[in-house]
């Protein structure tokens, strides 16, 4: 899967730096990965939820959220596209209940 854009997951290890360890396990485990549904995405994110179009990464056992839209990998006859996980936001439990958070530009507030 290709992310879009990394650059927001930088700023986000560089604003929580608690979880920029596990921010770096899951884009190295996202970039390895081809997905074709959420049901695959879930075989390897057990906690990972698929809410009104978005797919919600668990993130420091829930203290952080990552919140993503997935245009899946499609395989036909003779072509196979990449996958693009697009990062919406990256929230605080807290800013996570706030669905406005959820698709704002980011960094901003």
């Amino acid at each position: 899967m290709y992310i879009v854009t990394r650059k927001h997951l930088n700023q986000a290890m560089q604003q929580y730096k608690d979880a920029a360890s596990e921010i770096e396990a899951w884009s190295a485990i996202v970039e390895a990965v081809r997905w074709h549904s959420f049901a695959e995405v879930r075989e390897m994110f057990k906690d990972a939820d698929y809410v009104d179009g978005y797919v919600v990464f668990n993130i420091r056992r829930n203290r952080y959220r990552l919140i993503t839209v997935i245009h899946y990998a499609k395989t036909s006859d003779e072509k196979q596209t990449d996958g693009h996980v697009y990062i919406r936001s990256f929230l605080t439990h807290k800013e996570y209940d706030n669905r406005n958070n959820w698709d704002r530009r980011f960094g901003s507030k």
